[in-house]
């Protein structure tokens, strides 16, 4: 059986993902959640993007390390960053030449960022964080999205996206300008493990960010597409999203 380990987006709530995940564990997958500190944080001034690799490193350690699993670290939005510097030195492939079990089988990203190595995900953007990201909202060191509903599921049914703005929490602004650690879809023990579904009707993370992101990386992507918003593959549109993933895992098995 293969395990998932899913990293979050941004702003949203656990709860918020629960019907994708749930559909993902009757598919079959043995799921698991990994939290990270800078999501509605303690201490915003400290939750950095490395913060939050640190905190993922350990959830997925414990599977592939402690307990011999072949995951699949899959990463939505946000998460696409410090889940990938949380998997470096970890793929399979290593692991079973030093003649260690378990191990990442590969790297799925859905409408997520992929950053290099010391530039931040404000960086990527221009050096300033989109309009709808209102900064030092509710106070310092925080953000919030303007209109989540808009540019996260504008074609979602509105009594189903409003369940998307009761699970919206501030986030962390130091996450998104600060550096990002080394990620592990930039190394050669990844080599056509790399699969990233893009929502080509997204306005918070645009098909042609999404697109740009990977032709930077200079890697070969398994590209699947979805013709919906940000969030819709994980509202309305759960079915089709487990069926891409379905087929990228057997392409990395």
């Amino acid at each position: 059986m293969t395990t998932i380990l899913f990293v979050p987006g941004a702003w949203i709530a656990p709860a918020f993902y629960q019907p994708f995940l749930q559909a993902l564990t009757v598919a079959g997958y043995d799921i698991h959640f990994a939290k990270y500190p800078s999501f509605n944080p303690e201490d915003p001034a400290i939750t950095t993007c490395q913060a939050d690799a640190d905190a993922i490193s350990v959830a997925l350690k414990s599977l592939v390390e402690d307990k011999g699993k072949d995951v699949l670290v899959f990463m939505y939005s946000y998460g696409g960053m410090p889940g990938a510097a949380a998997a470096t030195g970890l793929a399979k492939s290593q692991r079973a030449q030093e003649g260690k079990a378990g191990g990442v089988i590969g790297l799925l990203f859905l409408a997520a960022f992929l950053v290099s190595e010391g530039l931040s995900c404000q960086d990527l953007q221009g050096g300033k964080l989109p309009p709808w990201v209102l900064v030092d909202q509710p106070s310092a060191n925080l953000s919030i999205v303007d209109d989540p509903i808009t540019y996260f599921a504008a074609d979602v049914d509105p009594a189903l996206a409003q369940g998307l703005t009761a699970q919206v929490k501030p986030h962390s602004t130091v996450a998104f300008t600060s550096a990002q650690p080394h990620p592990a879809w930039a190394d050669e023990a990844f080599q056509g493990r790399l699969g990233f579904i893009v929502t080509t009707e997204d306005r918070g993370v645009p098909k042609e960010a999404q697109f740009g992101m990977m032709a930077a990386t200079q890697k070969e992507w398994i590209v699947k597409e979805m013709a919906y918003s940000h969030c819709a593959p994980l509202l309305n549109r759960i079915d089709e999203t487990v069926g891409l993933t379905r087929e990228i895992i057997d392409q990395f098995l």
